[in-house]
C-alpha cells in the first residue's frame, strides 16, 4: 500500500526542500506529520544528524507516516493545486526510522540570529572541513564544535552541524532574495531538543547528552 499526502500552499516549498534533501543523501527518509489542525510537518533526515522541515498546508493520511524522501519527491514533482493535491507516495518504511521526533509545541524562544552571522560561519567551518576533512566527510569534532552560545531561560550551545544543515540545504536567505524575505533565524528550545526556524524551513538537533543523563543508571548487585 502507497502512503497518501493531501498538500496545498506551501508544497512547491516542500517540493525545494526534499530535493535538496536527495540532493545531499540520495537514501535519506522523510516522515510526515500532522502539524496541526491545517497544515502538515514534512521532517526529514540529514548527513550532519540534524532533522530538516518545512510545513505546508494539507494533512497525511496516516500520522507519522515514514517514506522514502526520493518517492516524496517524485510524487511532488508532478502538477500541485494551489488549494489541495492528493499524492500517492510509495511503501512505508517506519522500522527504518531511528528515534523520535521533536515536540510539535512547547518551544520556548531564545534569541535572533542575523542571517549574515550565519553564513559567514557556515563559510568558515566548510573552509576547515577542507583542510581537515577526511574519506567519510568533516570530522565529527568539526561538527559538533559549539558556533554559537544562545543566552535565554535554558542558554544552548548551537554546534557546526545546524549551522552546517542550514545552508546545505538553503535555508538562509541569500543578498537576491526579496526584501520581504527576513533576514534573521529564530532559535527555540524545549528539553533536550534545539530548533532553529529560517526563512525557508527549520531544523532541530536533540542533545543526546541530556537523554543520557536523564537515564538511571544501572545498580550493580
Amino acid at each position: 500500500m502507497s502512503e497518501r499526502l493531501e498538500i496545498g500552499e506551501g508544497a512547491r516549498g516542500v517540493r525545494t526542500l526534499v530535493g535538496r534533501a536527495c540532493g545531499l543523501d540520495a537514501s535519506t527518509l522523510a516522515r510526515l506529520r500532522n502539524y496541526d489542525e491545517y497544515s502538515v510537518e514534512v521532517v526529514l533526515r540529514t548527513p550532519f544528524d540534524v532533522l530538516a522541515s518545512r510545513r505546508a498546508h494539507g494533512r497525511c493520511i496516516r500520522d507519522g507516516a515514514v517514506v522514502a524522501a526520493r518517492d516524496l519527491l517524485e510524487a511532488l514533482s508532478g502538477p500541485l493545486s494551489p488549494t489541495r493535491t492528493e499524492l500517492e507516495i510509495g511503501p512505508a518504511h517506519d522500522p527504518s526510522w531511528p528515534g523520535s521526533l521533536p515536540p510539535r509545541e512547547g518551544f520556548v524562544l531564545l534569541d535572533e540570529i542575523p542571517a549574515d552571522v550565519v553564513r559567514r560561519l557556515s563559510d568558515e567551518g566548510r573552509a576547515l572541513a577542507r583542510q581537515f576533512s577526511g574519506p567519510l566527510g568533516p570530522p565529527a569534532s568539526l561538527l559538533n564544535q559549539t558556533v554559537l552560545t544562545v543566552e535565554g531561560k535554558t542558554p544552548r550551545s548551537l554546534p557546526m552541524r545546524m549551522i552546517f544543515a542550514c545552508t546545505s540545504l538553503g535555508l538562509v536567505p541569500g543578498p537576491g532574495v526579496p526584501l520581504s524575505v527576513p533576514r534573521h533565524l529564530r532559535v527555540s528550545a524545549s528539553g533536550r531538543w534545539t530548533r532553529i526556524d529560517a526563512p525557508f524551513g527549520t531544523v532541530y538537533h536533540a542533545d543526546q547528552s541530556a537523554l543520557l543523563m536523564s537515564i538511571p543508571a544501572t545498580r550493580s548487585q
